[in-house]
């Protein structure tokens, strides 16, 4: 196996696509009040195409079972997409799901299979549910959150006695 030299190159040495007049025109028009209502107006415009794209990566994820890379790779698209989509709780519920698939491979130990077999069903849900605001959603990502936190605690501790 060969190996190849890194070179790092500055960012300045790359050929710029604008002047810097023009980046600063193209800044500012991005961050202007009219961006930022046409972007919310396609983005509402195209909510539902979106929530469908979510409850699409839903379904791979719940079809995923105990394959726990493709279920974190599935969570982590249902985690960028659903806060777009209007599907606060299920963006939040893949997120604890995102973290904790990070934190037990940071702590070299097994994810729980009930704990992801939870997240999935309660992802599942609240993507599936009318009222996307609902309360009780809140609720059970944040118990989501507090049982992934325990099982990894105990997960540590058991990994150490062992």
């Amino acid at each position: 196996m060969t190996k190849r030299k890194v070179e790092l190159i500055p960012p300045d040495a790359y050929p710029q696509m604008v002047s810097k007049a023009q980046g600063l025109l193209m800044a500012r028009t991005l961050r202007s009040a009219v961006t930022a209502v046409t972007a919310s107006r396609v983005i509402e415009d195209s909510s539902e195409i979106l929530r469908d794209a979510v409850r699409g990566y839903v379904e791979q994820l719940e079809e995923a079972g105990t394959d726990f890379e493709l279920v974190s790779e599935k969570a982590h698209e249902i985690r960028g997409f659903a806060e777009t989509a209007g599907m606060l709780s299920t963006g939040r519920i893949a997120d604890g799901l995102c973290r904790y698939f990070d934190e037990a491979h940071q702590s070299g130990v097994s994810p729980d299979a009930a704990v992801v077999a939870l997240h999935i069903s309660a992802i599942g849900r609240t993507a599936r549910d009318p009222d996307a605001l609902s309360h009780m959603n809140d609720v059970v990502a944040k118990e989501l959150s507090a049982l992934a936190a325990h099982k990894l605690s105990e997960s540590r501790r058991a990994a150490k006695n062992s």
